[in-house]
């Protein structure tokens, strides 16, 4: 797909597989982005270890996904507004549209989610990655704009229209879960089941 610059999945996308295979097969969401919590390893682990040595590493899960407008609307979007109990403080989420529309939990434009962070000994605590506004929105602009190039690469009139359509109907979504200690490791991925309907034994 034209998102991913790697066809393959990381050893670190291969230990949530089963969380993405169900997005992408039982909710038709497309996943194109994504990691899993990480709960203080050491920076030397083979798969999530980064840094200098005698350090320690961690993570916020977060993932990222095409859905259909409907979707939006109707399931995830209502689910993330009305999760007061359960997901105050617990999850965030910025999602765009192609027509340059944006939505985003928080009320400050210049919020940053740090998702990737290490302690080291000696050292300040260093920041790897960090989800914001203002780099999302110019990703949505990149990311809409590359259903429109895999459509010029089609030869068939009924393929270019087909994802011009898809393309208008779809909106990208970044959701950064908060919990990321080992024994709460999987919660972001049971809300996005529980909005899918699954948990409650709805089929999406």
């Amino acid at each position: 797909l034209p998102w991913s610059d790697d066809p393959n999945l990381s050893p670190e996308t291969a230990l949530i597989r089963s969380h993405l295979l169900f997005l992408t097969t039982a909710c038709n969401w497309w996943t194109i982005a994504s990691q899993p919590a990480v709960d203080g390893l050491p920076s030397t682990h083979p798969v999530h270890g980064w840094g200098p040595a005698r350090g320690f590493v961690f993570q916020k899960p977060f993932v990222e996904f095409f859905l259909p407008l409907s979707d939006w609307n109707h399931r995830l979007r209502p689910h993330l507004q009305s999760s007061s109990s359960s997901g105050a403080g617990r999850i965030s989420y910025y999602a765009g549209h192609p027509d340059g529309a944006f939505e985003s939990s928080s009320e400050n434009a210049e919020a940053v989610y740090v998702v990737t962070w290490g302690s080291f000994l000696g050292k300040e605590i260093a920041t790897a990655t960090m989800v914001e506004e203002v780099s999302f929105r110019a990703w949505c602009e990149e990311a809409f704009g590359r259903w429109e190039e895999w459509a010029r690469c089609c030869r068939s009139a009924e393929a270019r229209a087909f994802l011009r359509k898809c393309k208008s109907e779809v909106v990208l979504v970044n959701i950064i879960g908060h919990v990321y200690r080992e024994r709460e490791r999987d919660w972001m991925w049971e809300f996005l089941k529980d909005a899918a309907g699954e948990l409650n034994g709805e089929r999406t």
